[in-house]
């Protein structure tokens, strides 16, 4: 892995942020009326941090504040707004982001209680703007939102292009940090228009520069989609998708040119941002062997001057990090260079020098790696071990849980596994600790989880089984002190389940549902988990025990790579969808060899009637109800759900009485989409069989779904509309007659108007995952989780027949007519039912609907 994913978007982001207003010294005419010494201290302070010296100032600056505040209330000070000021940005520098937060927080309480004015206003703004930075250093960005808006308006009332040209840059920042590209390039381009009409080159290089890195987001966004839409078949969609992902691209350039030509007259450090972000840009183009060479020139050349321009400047935060990145942006077989060494061991020097721990672990942490990649895995080993404590010094954890993963890796290579699971335990527990800022928001990062983070589960997964002794282990369910790996196997396993959904859905709503579950587990029900490594995939079963309140544990590797069962899942999904033939079989046969007939022996001697499935990757994409033995579908022989974690699945019965229904569907063309032209009989039948209420089409609408569910109580949720879950939550929609119904909007309704009985069970008819792309498929089985529900019951694939009202209508009448059953035996027995009629016993036509959450 290069250590350009290992940094991920820190260091850009730390690197393009808009420079705040510089020290302030306290005012002649204040400082008087103070004790002389207060004025020195502040005063050396300033000379001390221009100088690099951060410790010292920041020890000045206490000095001065103690010194102030002895035997007085500084509460309205304008002289200690002034230091805790001073304080905020030094402790920002040496990325004590917390300590920051609190001085600005201060400084801002003395602000707020001063007369109203152009001046008060000025410094308001400047403190809020100051925090919102902080908070955009920690990955809070829609905090740093929330504040810089308010700045924004204060920084109008001043009128002054300068400040609106820093705080819109840096409102623009936030947006990119959020994924809401288009909002960061409009606030961008007005700090762009401020920054020049107030004659601020720095402001407008440095505008120019996180243009550039919004362009080269939305580029690589784009990119994804166009592939994920080739996947699908969708050749136009794809070459659209490109096109536009290539002008964004060509405007990336563009930004980072001009910022280059906005940075000639301001020195090394601005210049150096442009270069190596220009080059980024010129790595991600696809050239033609002709152009190759002179790309690559280019790059070498951009690489040569910012070393150059970096030689002379003074030592300081930036320069350490441009260093490091400097080191660090070659492709994955140049950086291990010795000059590349050499730039890190300028940056730990720098940043030792200034006390900068944050950039000193980063540094560190960078040259432990290239010693991995050279082979010196002692010398690695001792430099990783230097970068987590300088990271823990300063709580650096998202700094610290890197470096803890690298040496679980270098202690891997030592062959000391017990070690080595010790420090990816401790990676783990890091991440947990910071999993919003680090999981959620940024789609950039949402969409690096899988290098960046998620391998860290999987290395501990598989070095926690290839150390287990048994192939099967009897355990307490309830335990947490069990000595089986297996079981701790499992508990890693659904952290990486909880992180997904996080990462996916870009917020902790997961962990309220977390909450609710319990571990109380059907005892007729097997918990079967698949995990997905790089040379096999292991199938763990969950079983009931002959002994009370105790589960059995087995565990059935499966030698097939990581690579070979995309290809042949993919293969598997894409036939289950071509009704017309029975080309599926051989593959769904194949398949089941691989994930069921290892389990069929414990399955059977448990005695169990349910499976619930918790999936890993692609294998979310196909219904294991469509597997088959050669003679019968799974299906034919268990009732089968499915969840993407246990944790956040609640095990309540579904309560029978008063199963009314809130029926909706859209039957009319809503270009694109087309007619659905069986759900007006589809919506019929539903509120027959269940009552209560019915929206049809143009009464369909998102205000009117919020007004029914504000009059009453329904249990059932029915929705029969298109719907599209695609790469994350920002592409995944139910359509209404007015609008679309993002999942989050849907969570917000469902989750307000809940009063004596919340909705148990949402059904999406007629939705459709991509098949082309695994993340759509865990949207789809994390529907039930972000919307508040116990269960879902939803489409894997569209499905536009009569056969989906008899299906549905099948599952509601076996819910209402037998007490006893569950949701997935009700689900099973429609399924059946299908499976039973000559023109819908094709899988493409039953086997896409899917029991998610609560199976009871």
């Amino acid at each position: 892995m290069g250590i350009q994913k290992i940094l991920g978007l820190f260091l850009v982001s730390l690197l393009l942020t808009i420079a705040a207003p510089g020290i302030q010294a306290i005012e002649g005419a204040r400082a008087i009326a103070q004790t002389p010494p207060v004025s020195v201290w502040v005063d050396r302070g300033i000379e001390r941090y221009d100088a690099g010296n951060y410790p010292e100032a920041i020890a000045l600056w206490e000095r001065a504040l103690s010194d102030l505040c002895a035997g007085r209330d500084c509460s309205s000070s304008l002289d200690a707004a002034t230091i805790h000021t001073n304080l905020g940005r030094a402790y920002r520098t040496v990325g004590e982001l917390d300590r920051a937060i609190a001085q600005w927080e201060s400084a801002y309480e003395i602000y707020r209680q001063q007369p109203h004015g152009e001046g008060s206003d000025r410094a308001l703004a400047a403190a809020i703007a100051d925090r919102a930075q902080a908070y955009n250093d920690l990955g809070q960005h829609q905090r740093a939102i929330e504040l810089l808006t308010e700045a924004l308006e204060y920084g109008i009332e001043v009128g002054d292009p300068a400040i609106l040209a820093g705080i819109r840059g840096s409102l623009g920042n936030a947006h990119w940090g959020a994924g809401d590209y288009e909002a960061a390039i409009e606030n961008l381009s007005r700090s762009l228009d401020d920054a020049r009409e107030a004659g601020q080159t720095d402001y407008a290089s440095s505008a120019l520069n996180n243009l550039g890195n919004v362009y080269l987001s939305r580029s690589d966004r784009l990119r994804y989609q166009a592939n994920v839409a080739e996947l699908e078949g969708d050749i136009r969609q794809a070459r659209q998708l490109e096109e536009i992902a290539l002008k964004d691209l060509d405007r990336a350039r563009e930004a980072f040119e001009g910022s280059l030509a906005e940075a000639k007259s301001l020195g090394g450090i601005a210049q150096v941002h442009a270069l190596l972000n220009l080059n980024r840009v010129l790595h991600e183009l696809a050239p033609t062997p002709m152009e190759r060479e002179a790309i690559a020139t280019a790059i070498a050349q951009n690489r040569d001057r910012a070393a150059i321009l970096l030689a002379d400047e003074p030592d300081s935060r930036d320069k350490a990090f441009a260093l490091i990145n400097l080191a660090t942006s070659g492709d994955a077989g140049e950086w291990p260079g010795s000059d590349n060494s050499d730039l890190l061991e300028q940056a730990i020097a720098i940043a030792r020098r200034i006390g900068d721990r944050r950039a000193e672990s980063f540094a560190l942490g960078s040259l432990g790696r290239l010693n991995e990649v050279n082979g010196d895995r002692d010398r690695a080993m001792e430099l990783t071990r230097e970068a987590q404590f300088a990271a823990q010094q300063v709580s650096a954890a998202d700094s610290l849980y890197r470096w803890q993963w690298q040496a679980g890796r270098l202690l891997v290579a030592q062959g000391k596994p017990t070690q080595a699971i010790g420090a990816y335990r401790e990676a783990i527990a890091t991440l947990q600790s910071i999993r919003s800022d680090i999981l959620a928001a940024n789609p950039d990062i949402q969409f690096d989880f899988r290098d960046s983070v998620e391998p860290i589960y999987r290395e501990l997964i598989a070095l926690l089984l290839d150390r287990d002794p048994e192939t099967a282990v009897n355990v307490s369910f309830e335990s947490t002190q069990s000595p089986s790996t297996v079981r701790e196997a499992l508990d890693v396993l659904e952290l990486l389940k909880l992180a997904e959904l996080r990462n996916f859905f870009g917020d902790d709503c997961v962990e309220v549902a977390r909450d609710g579950a319990n571990d109380a587990i059907d005892p007729q029900a097997a918990i079967a988990y698949s995990v997905i490594l790089g040379d096999r995939t292991e199938l763990i079963l969950d079983l009931p025990s002959d002994r009370p309140g105790r589960r059995r544990l087995t565990r059935h590797p499966v030698e097939i790579s990581a690579a070979q069962l995309q290809q042949e899942i993919d293969r598997l999904r894409q036939l289950l969808e071509k009704r017309a033939t029975d080309e599926y079989l051989p593959q769904s046969q194949t398949v089941y060899d691989w994930l069921v007939r290892p389990l069929e022996a414990d399955l059977a001697s448990a005695n169990v009637k349910t499976i619930l499935f918790i999936q890993d990757g692609v294998l979310r994409k196909i219904p294991m109800a469509a597997l088959h033995d050669g003679e019968r579908f799974l299906i034919e022989k268990y009732a089968i759900a499915t969840t993407p974690s246990l944790k956040v699945t609640s095990n309540s019965p579904l309560r029978r009485e008063n199963l009314r229904s809130l029926t909706l569907g859209l039957s009319v063309e809503r270009p694109p989409f087309a007619p659905l032209t069986n759900v007006k009989a589809e919506v019929t039948e539903v509120n027959q069989i269940l009552g209560g209420s019915k929206l049809l089409d143009e009464e369909f609408t998102l205000e009117r779904l919020r007004q029914q569910l504000e009059k009453g109580n329904y249990p059932i949720v029915h929705m029969a509309t298109h719907g599209k879950f695609g790469a994350d939550a920002n592409n995944t929609f139910l359509l209404a007659f007015d609008n679309r119904i993002t999942i989050e909007q849907l969570d917000n309704l469902l989750r307000a108007y809940r009063t004596e009985r919340p909705v148990e069970l949402l059904t999406l008819s007629a939705c459709q995952t991509a098949a082309g792309d695994e993340r759509s498929a865990l949207g789809i089985a994390g529907v039930a989780v972000r919307a508040g529900v116990n269960s879902a019951l939803a489409t894997l694939w569209f499905i536009n027949d009569q056969a989906t009202v008899e299906l549905i209508e099948e599952f509601y009448r076996q819910l209402l007519q037998r007490p006893e059953i569950s949701k997935a035996e009700a689900l099973r027995q429609a399924q059946l039912k299908l499976i039973g009629i000559l023109d819908y016993s094709h899988p493409a036509v039953w086997s896409p609907f899917i029991l998610i959450g609560n199976w009871q």
